[in-house]
C-alpha cells in the first residue's frame, strides 16, 4: 500500500508500539525513524569542566541513533536513521520531504494533556506542517472486526478523503463507514424558503442525494467487495457526530480531510473540525490533504 513511510519517534512506550504496529501492518515499505532534538541549556559546571570540547547536541545525537538503530534491532527491519535538530513538527516534515515519504506515523499519548498552544501540541503541529498523509496512531483497544469511519463533508475537491478510507477497509478487511453530517441550520433554512408540509419531504430528498453522492466517492473497483454502511445525521455540531459515532461503532481510525490554506490561515482552519477529532478521538485519526 506503501513504499516509503516515516514514523516519529520521542522514545516513549507509545512511539516504540507505533514502529511495530507500522512494521507488521505494511511488511512491505522502507521504514524511516526519525527524532529530533530540540535546543537544550547546558548547566554551566559542565561548560566550566569541558569547556570548549563539549559539544552536546552532537552527544544528543549519537544517544538518539543509537536509540533509533536499537529499536529498529528490535522490530526485525533494517530502517533509515533520521536524527535532526529543531522543532518536532518542522524537522519531521522536511525529512518527509526529503526521503518523499507516502505516509507519516506518529503516536499519540492515551492521557490527552492537551495544550491550546501550537508548541504543546505536537500532533496537530505535525499535520500542519505535513504535506502528505498522517495518522495519528493509537494503540488498538482488542483484537475484533476492525471498522473504518471516513468524515466525509462532500464538498468537491473532498473525493480523496472517501478513497483513502476505501483503501485501507480494503487492505485491512475493515467495514467501511461513510458519516455525513448535513449543516445544522439546514432545517430552519428550508421552513423559512418552503411551506411547512414540504419540509420533511425535502429533507428527505436531500438526505438521499446525499447518501448517494457519498457512496458514489468510493473508487468503483472497490464498491462491491466492502461492506460499507453511509450515516447522514443533523442536528449536532459535526465533531460530536464524528466523536460519538466512533465510540458508538468501536471505531479503529477515523479519516479526514486537511485542507489546503495559505499559511496565515492554517491555524484557523486546523483548529477547527480536524484539530478537534485529532485532540477528542479515542482512536487513531488519519489525515489525508485535500
Amino acid at each position: 500500500m506503501y513504499q516509503s513511510i516515516l514514523v516519529g519517534i520521542d522514545f516513549s512506550d507509545t512511539s516504540v508500539e507505533t514502529v511495530r504496529w507500522a512494521v507488521s501492518r505494511f511488511p512491505e515499505a522502507e521504514i524511516a525513524l526519525f527524532h529530533s532534538i530540540e535546543p537544550l541549556g547546558v548547566p554551566g559546571y559542565l561548560v566550566r569542566e569541558f569547556g570548549s570540547k563539549l559539544d552536546i547536541v552532537r552527544e544528543r545525537d549519537l544517544d538518539a541513533r543509537a536509540n533509533l538503530e536499537e529499536i529498529a534491532r528490535q522490530c526485525g527491519i533494517e530502517a533509515r536513521i533520521e536524527v535532526r535538530a529543531g522543532w518536532p513538527p518542522e524537522a519531521l516534515a522536511a525529512v518527509s520531504e526529503e526521503i518523499r515519504a507516502q505516509l507519516v506515523v506518529v503516536g499519540a499519548h492515551q492521557k490527552r494533556m492537551w495544550q491550546s498552544d501550537e508548541l504543546g501540541n505536537t500532533c496537530v503541529a505535525i499535520v500542519r506542517k505535513a504535506t502528505v498523509p498522517v495518522l495519528v496512531w493509537r494503540p488498538i483497544r482488542q483484537e475484533r472486526d476492525k471498522t473504518i469511519l471516513a468524515a466525509l463533508d462532500l464538498r468537491d475537491g473532498s473525493a480523496p478523503i472517501a478513497a483513502t478510507a476505501a483503501r485501507y477497509a480494503a487492505y485491512f478487511d475493515a467495514r467501511l463507514l461513510l458519516l455525513h453530517a448535513m449543516p445544522g441550520t439546514l432545517q430552519a433554512y428550508l421552513r423559512a424558503v418552503s411551506s411547512p408540509t414540504k419540509v420533511e419531504e425535502t429533507l428527505r430528498r436531500i438526505e438521499q442525494r446525499a447518501r448517494a453522492e457519498a457512496l458514489d466517492r468510493i473508487p468503483e473497483d472497490l464498491r462491491e467487495q466492502l461492506d460499507t454502511q453511509v450515516s447522514i445525521v443533523r442536528g449536532r455540531p459535526i465533531v460530536n457526530h464524528i466523536l460519538t459515532t466512533a465510540e458508538a461503532e468501536a471505531v479503529d481510525l477515523i479519516v479526514i480531510g486537511k485542507y489546503h490554506a495559505p499559511a496565515f490561515t492554517e491555524r484557523v482552519l486546523l483548529g477547527g473540525i480536524t484539530r478537534q477529532v485529532i485532540q477528542g478521538a479515542n482512536c487513531s485519526v488519519l489525515t489525508v490533504p485535500v
